[in-house]
Formats: structure tokens, C-alpha cells, sequence
């Protein structure tokens, strides 16, 4: 069964198919679409353990196809690989009527996706994501981009793919470390819609946690669900509404740097989005009451002990260097209930420090924090 959604925008639109027809699907998109040349970006560790399904699915295309193996790292999110690939294209003669296939997580798109996006102003790319992040949220909504100057994403631009093809299968392989960092975005997206998602998500990740078998297919869904219909509404970031992504983002992103990335990206978003739930609590949109159920709902997600070695002054530090920011504040997405965001909240040092000291101290003593009753929620919508 395969799942779809259509993302309809004003200059370009494509579809996300989710489901074992997925690969087949991609194959007969890029062969209607007259391509001439294909280059893949594979992931080292994806094409470790699916080489012979990749050559399989792309020996159907009628396209040259070349490859290239990239070691997915931060650190190798930059201009240096992006040149790399700019060499690669540029030696074998690929022009507009060319595209570039991205096969791997959220780090593999955004250059695969940076480079397509720049190459003679633009050519052809489609997402296969095969980490549990990339398929409920990097691979839609084409940001792409690179690392520069030890900040993340600094350099890049919107442009959208021309289709995302989520096949599931790629999850038997991935590490656990990996599910756990998609879990981190599945973690967000269950306070961005109502209740009902809420449940689903959290039900979920539950049993994710619990080594217990989930309909990923039925979470993929709901997350891509939200995130396209927020990105149909403001794919560029004019209107705000898509700061909302970003719950939990600011202080990812600085714990990220500040571990010199040994935290995964969505091991970061966790312990951002427990301190955007502290933050909102001190700022006074959350009520104690919320609060106190939201992280007893979501206590068996373990945050990474790394937090607790990080320099809080080096945090602020990193955090003003956040593009998001405007007017040298830092800016913050806080919660006002479930599907209720408020953007562009910018907060006093002293409360982002009781927030970073609060995290610190949940990681201590997590298991004091008994979980909530979702029955609470149970018949709202």
C-alpha cells in the first residue's frame, strides 16, 4: 500500500509517496520526465546495506546513471562537498535536462538538495530518505543547505523537490541511536496539531521506546500531513507561520555545536523541545499544570547525558549566532497548548539559563517524573 500526499504550490508542485510502490514510483517519475542524466547521493552506510536494491531499482532507469558515496556527517555538510559534487556534474556533462537523487538522512538531502538547487541555477532532484528524521520531516519542504563558520545551515535556499519517495524498509537497518533521533521530530510534531495526533504520536513513540513494533507508515503520515500543510501556506518563511518547525530548534541547534556535534540532530531537538516546554512555563504561556503533564507524558524518552557537560554561557553564545534571530535578539518558539505555537518570543538570558539548568536536572533524576494521564486528552479534537 502506498500512501500520498500532494503538495501544491504556487511556482512548483510534487508528491510524497510513502509505502512499498514508493521506489517503483520514483523510477517511473524520473523516466516521464525526459531525463537524461541522473546522479545518486547515497548515504555510505545506506549503500553498505542496500547496494543490491539500489542497483536493482535503478537499473529500470533509461537514463545514464552515475553515483556518488557520500559519508554523511555535519562536518560534511559544507562547500567542500558541495564543490565535490559541483566536479562530478560539471566532468560528465550534466545539463538542466539532469537531475540528482538524494538516498540517505536529513544531512545527505540538504547538500544533495543545496548543490541541485545551484547547479546552472537549478536542476532536477527527488528524496528518498531513509533515516526515520529525513522521512517525517527533512525531506519535505525544500530547505537545503550547508554548515559554515561552526554555524548550522547558514548557507542555503528553498527549493523544492520534485517528489519525495518514503520507502520504510530502509528502518530495518538503521541504527537505534537514528530511530532516536527521528523520534525527536515525531516529538514535535505531536504538539503542532490537535489531540487526536497528539495521542497517535505519543501512543507511538511509546512503543518505539518500548522495543515494541510501530505503524510507521501511519506516523510518517500524520507528520508529513502537518508539515506540508504548513509549508502550502508559507514555503519561504514570509508570513511566520512556519517558524512553528522551529519548536524546540534554537536551543537544538546551539547543544548541537556546542557538542561538537556527537548529539544527533534530533537528540538535540528532544532535550530543545523540553527546554522550550520549561521556557513556556516561565514566560507564561504554558500553565504549571500542562507542564507538569506534557514532560510526565513524554518521561520515558531518555535525553542524552552529553547535556550535562555543556558550557551555558558557550549555549547563549551559540544561540545569538542563530539565523532565525532579528534585531541581535534571540528568538524563541514556545507552546500555549497542543496545536497552539507562538513564534518570534524573545526571552530574558536569566530564564534561558534556568531553562538549560532545569534540562540538566530532568536528566539527573528523570525517573521522578511519573508519567501524565493521556486519558486527559481522550474524545478531544
Amino acid at each position: 500500500m502506498t500512501n500520498q500526499i500532494n503538495v501544491k504550490l504556487v511556482d512548483s508542485s510534487y508528491s510524497i509517496n510513502i509505502g512499498d510502490k514508493s521506489l517503483k514510483k520514483l523510477i517511473d517519475k524520473i523516466n516521464s520526465s525526459r531525463i537524461s542524466k541522473c546522479l545518486i547521493v547515497i548515504d555510505s552506510n545506506v549503500n553498505k546495506h542496500h547496494s543490491l536494491l539500489i542497483r536493482k531499482t535503478f537499473a529500470l532507469l533509461e537514463c545514464k546513471v552515475l553515483q556518488y558515496i557520500f559519508i554523511a556527517t555535519e562536518k560534511n555538510k559544507s562547500l567542500n562537498q558541495i564543490e565535490k559534487i559541483y566536479n562530478i556534474l560539471s566532468y560528465n556533462y550534466f545539463g538542466r535536462d539532469s537531475a540528482i537523487v538524494a538516498i540517505g538522512g536529513g544531512v545527505t538531502g540538504d547538500v544533495a538538495g543545496f548543490a541541485a538547487s545551484t547547479y546552472m541555477r537549478g536542476i532536477k532532484y527527488f528524496q528518498v530518505p531513509t533515516t526515520l528524521l529525513a522521512m517525517v520531516d527533512s525531506s519535505v519542504g525544500g530547505k537545503t543547505g550547508v554548515n559554515f563558520n561552526n554555524k548550522k545551515n547558514l548557507i542555503g535556499s528553498f527549493y523544492q523537490p520534485d517528489g519525495v519517495f518514503v520507502y520504510t524498509d530502509f528502518l530495518k537497518t538503521l541504527p537505534y541511536k537514528e530511530l532516536i533521533s527521528g523520534a525527536g521530530e515525531v516529538f514535535k510534531y505531536s504538539f503542532l496539531a490537535g489531540h487526536n495526533n497528539y495521542l497517535l504520536l505519543n501512543n507511538n513513540l511509546k512503543k518505539l521506546f518500548e522495543g515494541k513494533e510501530i505503524d510507521y507508515n501511519k506516523v510518517i503520515l500524520s507528520c508529513l500531513k502537518i508539515k506540508s500543510n504548513i509549508v502550502v501556506q508559507d514555503e519561504k518563511e514570509t508570513t511566520g507561520l512556519r517558524k512553528v518547525l522551529n519548536l524546540g530548534h534554537t536551543f537544538a541547534h546551539a547543544f548541537e555545536v556546542e557538542s561538537n556535534y556527537k548529539l544527533k540532530h534530533g537528540e538535540a531537538v528532544i532535550a530543545g523541545i523540553y527546554c522550550a516546554l520549561v521556557l513556556s512555563e516561565i514566560s507564561g504561556y504554558l500553565s504549571k499544570e500542562k507542564w507538569e503533564l506534557f514532560f510526565g507524558n513524554f518521561s520515558y524518552i531518555p535525553i542524552s547525558k552529553t547535556v550535562l557537560k555543556f558550557d551555558q554561557d558557550r549555549i547563549i553564545q551559540f544561540m545569538f549566532g542563530d539565523k532565525k534571530n532579528t534585531k541581535g535578539n534571540i528568538s524563541f518558539v514556545l507552546i500555549e497548548e497542543i496545536g497552539s505555537i507562538v513564534v518570534d518570543v524573545v526571552v530574558e538570558k536569566a530564564s534561558i539559563l534556568i531553562a538549560i539548568k532545569t534540562l540538566s536536572e530532568f536528566v539527573k533524576d528523570q525517573k521522578r517524573f511519573k508519567r501524565g494521564k493521556l486519558s486527559s486528552f481522550e474524545g478531544e479534537t
